[in-house]
């Protein structure tokens, strides 16, 4: 961080050449640090990937379901019968899905 760096060093409008340089230096060193800090992050914390929760219904009967993006829809008592379309095992077998 640039809390240790005094703000009278910034403020001030008479510089020398050493200081711009240190300048440059200094920034230089912060950009390195903050784009190795960054990458170490995002190697620590590497995230899992989240189950999503949705609530499919019958398409004949409005029977609801809440099943994970991970979960078979047959597993729970429903027929998928298009994309997003499902069908529950009885208003399936009425209609001869199955």
């Amino acid at each position: 961080m640039s809390a240790s760096r005094p703000k009278a060093h910034y403020l001030s409008s008479s510089s020398s050449s050493s200081s711009s340089s240190s300048y440059s230096t200094s920034d230089s060193d912060l950009s390195s640090t903050t784009s190795g800090t960054s990458i170490r992050h995002s190697m620590d914390s590497t995230q899992r990937p989240t189950a999503q929760v949705a609530v499919i219904r019958c398409l004949r009967c409005a029977r609801a379901v809440e099943m994970t993006s991970t979960d078979d829809p047959s597993s729970s008592g429903m027929v998928q019968i298009g994309t997003n379309i499902y069908y529950c095992k009885r208003c399936a077998k009425m209609v001869g899905y199955t």
